[in-house]
């Protein structure tokens, strides 16, 4: 496993990821959070009551064959699919508030190429059915 990256790192990293997922016609980008507990190593040792936080991010590629992408089983050999990113970086709970801004500003630049969802479509369809069930 790759070693965590620094806050300005990771935000290198992540503004990367989102630009590079923007350009594609299609692709995904996957953020997550979990409270990172680290175990005690003596008996008398209380956690702390704010938890470090890992924050990891990951574009859409993974190794695992897609059954529905080819007919002979998922196994394409004609085409190699690229190496799954996945970038992590450990904030202290004492860094939360500055780092959480920071993420903000990176995310909500990052989603600016996105396409604006087209949900005229599926209104259309549940409209036409309700008026032909009736």
């Amino acid at each position: 496993m790759a070693p965590h990256l620094t806050h300005e790192e990771f935000f290198s990293s992540l503004t990367n990821l989102l630009n590079q997922t923007s350009q594609k016609a299609r692709g995904s980008v996957f953020l997550t959070q979990k409270a990172l507990i680290e175990p005690t190593t003596e008996e008398g040792a209380v956690a702390p009551s704010r938890p470090s936080i890992l924050i990891r991010a990951t574009d859409g590629n993974t190794s695992a064959p897609n059954p529905k992408s080819s007919a002979n089983g998922g196994v394409s050999k004609t085409k190699s699919k690229a190496s799954k990113v996945k970038i992590s970086t450990v904030v202290a709970a004492d860094e939360l508030e500055t780092f959480y801004t920071r993420y903000a500003e990176v995310c909500k630049a990052g989603m600016s190429g996105l396409k604006k969802r087209d949900r005229k479509r599926g209104k259309a369809k549940k409209g036409a059915a309700a008026k032909v069930a009736k």
